[in-house]
């Protein structure tokens, strides 16, 4: 016998190359055209619960303090451009500690 079937391949978190994080653990948003266009950022919780909200980035390159967030883990964002969802993504900050 022969089964034939749909392959759904496993989900691979794929980072974005808008909002990251540095080496530093800063969270980090690049943008381009921010002259010509308009982004804003929602970052939220796992069960989507609003954090923090970026409207109207004027800098192409924005670093955003860890502190801005009220602890480590993954946050959800949305990035939108001119009103529109360019990007839904996740992004990790690693929780400080003292030696």
């Amino acid at each position: 016998t022969i089964l034939l079937g749909i392959y759904v391949p496993p989900y691979i978190q794929k980072t974005s190359e808008f909002v990251f994080t540095d080496k530093d653990g800063y969270v980090v948003i690049k943008l381009a055209d921010v002259d010509k266009k308009r982004y804003d950022v929602l970052f939220m919780e796992e069960d989507e619960t609003p954090v923090l909200e970026l409207k109207a980035i004027k800098e192409p390159f924005l670093i955003i303090d860890k502190t801005n967030f009220y602890h480590g883990g993954w946050f959800k964002f949305e990035l939108k451009e001119n009103g529109r969802v360019k990007e839904r993504n996740k992004v990790f900050l690693a929780k400080d500690f003292s030696p």
